[in-house]
């Protein structure tokens, strides 16, 4: 049946029919680029997941820095009244 439809497309309209083939040719060869392209954007996503990731983690490391120091800071505070208890 459809090549019934691919024939009568021909003789009634051979310069359209022959315009929808090229455009279906490079469709199919279009999807093909794409999927490279695909697999090529998914490779750099999970490297992209990798680094944030990393950067996740230094941002822990740089907050419990950044606790360890304040609680020095005021541990050692020489304005600190001497009744001030240390906050534990």
């Amino acid at each position: 049946m459809r090549e019934l439809l691919r024939q009568l497309a021909r003789k009634i309209a051979p310069t359209a029919y022959g315009k929808l083939e090229a455009l279906n040719t490079a469709s199919l060869r279009g999807n093909r680029i794409e999927s490279a392209e695909a697999a090529e954007l998914r490779a750099e996503i999970e490297q992209l997941s990798r680094q944030i990731h990393e950067m996740r983690q230094d941002n822990r490391r740089v907050a419990e820095l950044y606790d360890v120091v304040f609680d020095r800071l005021r541990q050692d505070n020489p304005l600190r009244g001497a009744n001030d208890k240390p906050a534990e």
